[in-house]
C-alpha cells in the first residue's frame, strides 16, 4: 500500500498547479457574486414597489378619444359615475379599437402603468452589472495598490 505525504503547512508550492486560483479568477468570482446579490436585492425592492403601486392605484377601462404615437386622450367614469378625461402615455393596453385599460391614482387621476416583467429583468441586469463592475474595479485597484 502506498502512503502519501500530507504536509502540515499548505503553501502555494504544495498545491498542484491546476488547483490554484489566480487573483483575477478570485476577483471575477467575487464580482459575479456581488452582482447577483445586488440584482436580487434590486428585484426584491422593485417587486415591493410594484405591490405598493397596486394597493394605491387601480385599473379601469376607458374610452379612447384620440391616440397619438406618444400620448392618448381618454375618458372614463370615476367611482361616483362622473365622466372624466385625461392624457395617458401611449401605447395603450387595448381591449378593442375604442377601449383600453388605464391606471388611476388614489385621487382618480390618470397615472402611468406599473413596471412589468421586462422592466424587472432590466433592473436586475442593470443593478447586477453595476455592482459587479464596481466590485471588480475596487478589487483591481486594491490589487494594483498592493493591498491584496
Amino acid at each position: 500500500m502506498e502512503e502519501h505525504f500530507v504536509p502540515s503547512i499548505i503553501t502555494r508550492a504544495t498545491i498542484p498547479h491546476w488547483h490554484r486560483l489566480e487573483p483575477r479568477t478570485i476577483m471575477a468570482m467575487i464580482a459575479v457574486m456581488a452582482g447577483i446579490a445586488a440584482g436580487v436585492l434590486a428585484t426584491v425592492a422593485m417587486t415591493d414597489a410594484i405591490s405598493a403601486y397596486h394597493t394605491t392605484h387601480r385599473q379601469v377601462v376607458a374610452q379612447v378619444v384620440e391616440e397619438g404615437s406618444i400620448v392618448a386622450e381618454v375618458s372614463w367614469k370615476d367611482e361616483t359615475g362622473m365622466q372624466r378625461s385625461g392624457r395617458v402615455r401611449a401605447p395603450l393596453d387595448h381591449i378593442s379599437d375604442t377601449r383600453a385599460r388605464i391606471w388611476l391614482d388614489a385621487q382618480g387621476r390618470s397615472a402611468p402603468r406599473p413596471f412589468g416583467p421586462v422592466e424587472a429583468v432590466f433592473c436586475f441586469l442593470l443593478a447586477g452589472a453595476s455592482a459587479g463592475g464596481v466590485t471588480w474595479l475596487a478589487l483591481w485597484r486594491a490589487r494594483l495598490v498592493g493591498h491584496w
